[in-house]
């Protein structure tokens, strides 16, 4: 499992700086404000993170930290 992370809004590959409505950068936007399943922070930009599969309909963000430590 490889962690990834969110740029932030108005860097190259991130979101538009503004509130625009391109479905990409909603998508970053409610990635980033997603709270994570350990430590109930957002996951924010540049902060790696794992997507955390609970059940095939459903999945959860976590800071990569926070699952590293929990994970036996």
């Amino acid at each position: 499992m490889a962690a990834g992370t969110l740029p932030k809004p108005g860097t190259r590959f991130g979101p538009c700086k503004d509130t625009c409505k391109h479905i990409d950068c909603a998508l970053t936007r409610q990635m980033a404000a997603t709270v994570c399943v350990h430590c109930d922070a957002m996951i924010g930009y540049e902060t790696r993170f794992y997507e955390v599969f609970r059940s095939s309909a459903h999945t959860d963000l976590a800071h990569a930290s926070c699952h590293e430590k929990a994970s036996p």
